[in-house]
């Protein structure tokens, strides 16, 4: 990609260094979202980070990295010397993504695919408390981004790996499961769209499609299970298509899929049997 400097769009405020040391954390997971430009120092051996408020209409270029978060408290202070060192050692790295809280989520290079895959079914890709940092050319092609979810998917869906950094023991951010907003339909649908739009032209598309309904599938009717008497007619639309496109997984997801009342009655059941 070529390298141009796009340093005169920002104003001398804007270009001031921002500060990522870390302060008292907010769990809040609809915080603003706010983009850092990181540049090489005159060491050349660590990133500063300038705020960037007008990504990407201003944006630098492509193989440039950009920091967004919308935890900007939670942010450890050697964050950006270690990407530097990272991206450095690994110059081939596109997207880094940052835990700011306890996950079971490994140090290090992951599928981006496998990755996408398990930060769904552990139900973490709701729950905030991220950061991630890209080159500006990739999160050009995910905009708008809107939440740290449009950027992780901007990352994840245009790279073959992504390096995971956890810095939960150096943060003091704490996300309790039961803060994050139940997922609805419409939530879903959303989500769904843009997942098929930006994932359009890449060759694994129906892989992140399949792992992206089936998670969000079981959350739906796990929620429709606690509240309601059956399955919503959003909900059975939904089973309905997945079924269309997508091979059931085990007896249960199959039951599901081809007879949802009888499967809603027998989940039903257990939880009396079970409460």
């Amino acid at each position: 990609m070529e390298r141009t400097s796009y340093a005169h769009n920002l104003t001398p405020q804007q270009a001031a260094p921002a500060t990522l040391n870390r302060v008292n954390a907010s769990s809040n997971v609809d915080e603003e979202l706010v983009c850092y430009w990181l540049q090489t120092d005159a060491a050349g051996s660590q990133f500063t980070a300038s705020l960037l408020p007008t990504f990407p209409h201003s944006t630098p270029s492509e193989d440039d990295f950009l920091l967004f978060s919308a935890e900007r408290g939670a942010l450890p202070a050697s964050l950006l010397q270690d990407v530097a060192k990272l991206s450095d050692q690994r110059p081939e790295l596109n997207c880094f993504i940052i835990s700011l809280t306890k996950r079971e989520l490994v140090n290090g290079l992951h599928s981006s695919t496998q990755l996408f895959q398990q930060l769904h079914e552990r139900r973490w890709w709701q729950q905030g408390g991220f950061a991630v940092i890209l080159r500006a050319g990739l999160a050009r092609m995910g905009a708008p981004l809107s939440k740290i979810q449009d950027v992780m998917l901007a990352g994840l869906l245009h790279t073959q790996t992504s390096w995971v950094l956890d810095y939960a023991s150096e943060s003091s951010l704490s996300i309790n499961a039961q803060d994050v907003q139940p997922f609805s339909y419409q939530q879903f649908i959303t989500d769904y769209e843009k997942l098929t739009r930006l994932s359009h032209f890449i060759p694994e598309r129906n892989r992140y499609r399949e792992s992206y309904l089936r998670s969000g599938l079981l959350q739906l009717v796990q929620q429709e299970l606690k509240s309601s008497a059956k399955f919503s007619d959003n909900v059975r639309h939904a089973l309905t298509y997945f079924a269309e496109n997508f091979a059931a997984q085990g007896v249960m997801e199959k039951l599901m899929l081809k007879q949802p009342d009888i499967y809603f009655a027998i989940m039903k059941m257990r939880k009396k049997r079970s409460a």
